[in-house]
């Protein structure tokens, strides 16, 4: 399960859906296979099964939908909160003496440039495991740093809102990743291509043709199906698509750390 759901989650966007379309015409065609195979009595109406069926992918859909969403909502305001972090981190660095300031601030910059590398990368494991190394040696350097210039802090109240403001930053940094990795889950993700395909194989067992008004109606059915699982796989992968989590706030912040830094000269 796990070499599945990895492959679908590093297939394009475009292929996905190519390729969901296709296996699901080849399971509304199956259906009209074994209808034409076993010959069955055509006086009992299966509509109400048909429906019932329906009616189950409908609310599957929809309740994955509603978990897929909820996660993208979890990304985007753990990115607001990393970025609310750094951000108080940064106004706090006014209080160090200038020449602590300075050297502080670019080891602020360094982390900074790393974490919003970790949400920039793309899904490939290889990308992932590289950027979460990258950060994992920039909060490393950053708390080496503040350990280092802490002690030549001359007002203690001062070394605890900063030694404060840097564990709220990894903080933020691990929720912010915990959110990241929060996907949907593989047996969830497997139902939802399964069940679809049971429902069309039923479907196309208890239409009268393939081809005509069922043609239309199959095609636009198994359209609408693609269309909401690609939706889904959009909303499932916050490091690339179409629908990514915002880097707005860490981008604003990355900015503003870069006009204070060009704003002050250094010590």
């Amino acid at each position: 399960m796990d070499l599945l759901i990895r492959t679908l989650e590093a297939m394009p966007l475009w292929l996905l859906g190519v390729s969901f379309f296709v296996i699901f015409w080849l399971a509304a065609l199956s259906g009209r296979w074994l209808r034409a195979r076993s010959q069955p009595d055509d006086s009992k109406d299966p509509g109400l099964i048909v429906s019932a069926s329906l009616g189950l992918l409908a609310l599957l859909l929809g309740f994955t939908v509603s978990m897929a969403v909820a996660r993208y909502d979890g990304r985007r305001t753990a990115t607001v909160d990393e970025a609310n972090a750094i951000g108080t981190f940064l106004y706090r660095t006014d209080l160090m003496p200038a020449d602590l300031r300075s050297a502080t601030l670019d080891e602020l910059d360094r982390y900074l440039t790393a974490r919003i590398t970790v949400g920039a990368q793309g899904e490939s494991a290889e990308a992932v495991a590289a950027a979460r190394e990258q950060t994992g040696k920039a909060a490393a350097r950053m708390w080496s740093h503040m350990m280092e210039v802490g002690p030549r802090v001359p007002d203690t109240a001062v070394r605890i809102l900063l030694v404060q403001s840097a564990n709220q930053m990894f903080d933020a940094a691990s929720s912010r990743d915990a959110a990241l990795a929060n996907r949907l889950p593989g047996t969830l993700v497997v139902l939802l291509i399964l069940f679809p395909i049971a429902s069309l194989v039923l479907i196309g067992y208890v239409s009268d043709r393939s081809v005509g008004a069922h043609f239309m109606a199959s095609t636009e059915l198994i359209l609408l199906l693609t269309l909401v699982l690609l939706l889904i796989a959009d909303l499932n992968r916050p490091r690339s698509g179409t629908i990514l989590t915002p880097m707005g706030p860490l981008l604003d912040v990355e900015k503003q750390l870069h006009e204070t830094r060009l704003s002050r000269p250094r010590q």
